[in-house]
């Protein structure tokens, strides 16, 4: 367990939790970490706060808006999972994996945003061309989306 959950722990059996200012000597890197400690734990609560904390101290972290992502998802919060990921994908500028794309269509998905959904698929696969996960995504959106995928403007298909 980390030294970050060890203390949040710690203090959360007095009914407190970690300054700002207190967590903000911690990276990134060690709250992601704790984070993942808390989850395993079962202290979402915890895990959330940490998350929040995080989020405000380290707004343009990917190890932070990654978790606080898969948090939001964990609650089914999925605006806020959404804005995560969004903003996740800016910050890897080219560089996201499919494991993100993943969850980013999931999430579009469970907002009922199909059709953002295959514009997200279509894009992943510009960085991810024949990826047999994404391509599978795209035949399954296709069959949902019927025919008013086909009265989409062509720029958009590929």
């Amino acid at each position: 367990m980390s030294q970050l959950s060890q203390a949040l722990m710690s203090e959360a059996t007095f009914g407190r939790m970690l300054s700002d200012r207190e967590v903000s000597r911690f990276s990134p890197a060690e709250i992601r970490e704790a984070i993942a400690d808390l989850v395993a734990q079962d202290k979402m609560d915890l895990a959330n706060a940490l998350g929040d904390a995080g989020i405000s101290l380290y707004p343009e972290s990917e190890d932070i808006l990654a978790m606080c992502a898969l948090l939001a998802e964990s609650r089914q919060d999925w605006t806020t999972a959404e804005e995560m990921l969004a903003q996740l994908i800016l910050q890897q500028a080219g560089t996201t994996p499919v494991a993100t794309w993943q969850h980013y269509i999931r999430v579009l998905r469970c907002l009922c945003e199909l059709q953002s959904a295959m514009q997200i698929t279509e894009h992943a696969l510009e960085s991810h061309p024949e990826n047999p996960v994404l391509m599978a995504e795209l035949q399954s959106l296709m069959n949902l989306l019927g025919d008013s995928h086909a009265m989409q403007p062509t720029e958009t298909r590929h």
